[in-house]
């Protein structure tokens, strides 16, 4: 009763005190924490990604087959590391976002080889991996069809070829960032005629420069649960987005968030 107390207050329990100071001494006891069921490994590998600790040398010592999520976003991986993913056959999210500045160690290479081996993965974020192309979004969208989250936000070298390919595979998408690609309209318009056109409720297309009027009124017309769409930055949007936009102003649209520029 006295330790679920404590517990209560905040104070650490035994186990989480024994499993930082382990983390703190990490690269001499490395081998033993190789060994450790899957239980402990998984409160190993929370520890590790908070402090970004996690590398191409000893991610496939923590993770395992019942691995679930796998937070990156603090740590310096590449594609090496990546490739070392194979055995995390349940894996439901990996976060591979870059905070503040780009993430170039990171290929279409390395998220071919999670995305052949994780087929269960339904929340993906690569936001910022700026040497992405559209052969990763493929793989993805091909080899994981429970998409549910995507962000690719800031992958400068995303076309078009990648929605077509998520329209035409991830009926279950709800949220997609595409933020600062080089998407156009037809881009758009396959998401919104697409199989996840009824399930889609997110998109942040901001500052993608080639984006017009035909795009926000594709989203509006057959996506009928969108409720946050984000298109500030977008010069070639006008006016006419606007009155689409109006056309939503009935109590029941499940709008809840709007951005775009006035030029």
């Amino acid at each position: 009763m006295a330790d679920d107390m404590k517990e209560a207050v905040g104070v650490p329990s035994l186990l989480t005190t024994s499993l930082r100071v382990v983390v703190s001494v990490l690269p001499s006891v490395m081998s033993e924490v190789e060994r450790l069921p899957g239980g402990l490994k998984d409160k190993f590998l929370h520890l590790m990604s908070k402090r970004g600790l996690v590398t191409d040398d000893n991610i496939h010592k923590v993770v395992h087959g019942r691995t679930k999520i796998l937070d990156l976003s603090e740590c310096d991986v590449t594609d090496a590391g990546l490739q070392r993913l194979a055995v995390c056959r349940n894996l439901r999210k990996i976060d591979l976002n870059s905070a503040k500045d780009n993430r170039t160690t990171i290929t279409s290479a390395g998220v071919q080889a999670f995305a052949s081996c994780c087929p269960l993965l339904n929340i993906v974020y690569l936001r910022r991996c700026v040497n992405l192309t559209d052969t990763a979004v493929i793989a993805l969208a091909q080899s994981c069809r429970n998409l549910v989250e995507l962000n690719i936000g800031g992958c400068q070298q995303i076309t078009d070829a990648s929605l077509i390919a998520i329209g035409q595979n991830c009926r279950m998408l709800r949220s997609l960032n595409i933020s600062k690609t080089r998407i156009t309209d037809n881009g758009i318009i396959s998401i919104a005629m697409g199989v996840c056109k009824q399930t889609l409720s997110e998109l942040h297309m901001n500052h993608c420069i080639h984006l017009s009027d035909e795009a926000v009124e594709a989203i509006v017309n057959f996506c009928p649960r969108i409720a946050i769409l984000l298109f500030h930055g977008c010069p070639c949007i006008t006016e006419r987005s606007r009155q689409a936009l109006e056309d939503l102003r009935d109590p029941q649209s499940p709008m809840k968030q709007v951005t775009w520029t006035i030029y």
